[in-house]
């Protein structure tokens, strides 16, 4: 497979005990959270070039976009992590127009914590919207 028919994948882990980011779109800026009292702010809109969020600790997508959703209906496999991510954007039919970034962050709880994420941003939303 060419380099050209993978989604791009960025990791990034945080050293322990720092606050977690909020991760801004590389194309627009606009951040993918806001922080609320209590956590991300329910209301908070991501902007259109953002395909999804992946909270890998629950085994689940926070946020998937229409088009993401719309890919991967007829993925029967979803028991993903972040060893077997990479290759189910692949299945999902992203080619290098799509920009992963897996951040690891850590913590303390009643010990050590470590979690991580994964935001997926699509280039090819940017092709979308120049067309009439």
């Amino acid at each position: 497979m060419s380099k050209e028919s993978r989604p791009q994948y960025a990791r990034i882990r945080q050293p322990f005990g720092c606050e977690f980011p909020i991760v801004h779109c590389p194309i627009c800026g606009k951040a993918t959270t806001k922080a609320g009292e209590d956590g991300p702010d329910p209301d908070h809109r991501p902007c259109k070039h953002l395909a999804f969020i992946y909270v890998d600790v629950i085994g689940e997508f926070g946020y998937k976009s229409n088009d993401f959703e719309n890919r991967i209906k007829d993925i029967d496999d979803l028991d993903l992590d972040s060893e077997s991510f990479e290759e189910f954007l692949q299945r999902s039919g992203y080619g290098n127009n799509l920009l992963a970034i897996e951040l690891t962050h850590g913590g303390m709880a009643c010990g050590p914590v470590w979690y991580t994420d994964v935001f997926g941003f699509d280039y090819e939303s940017l092709a979308k919207r120049d067309k009439p």
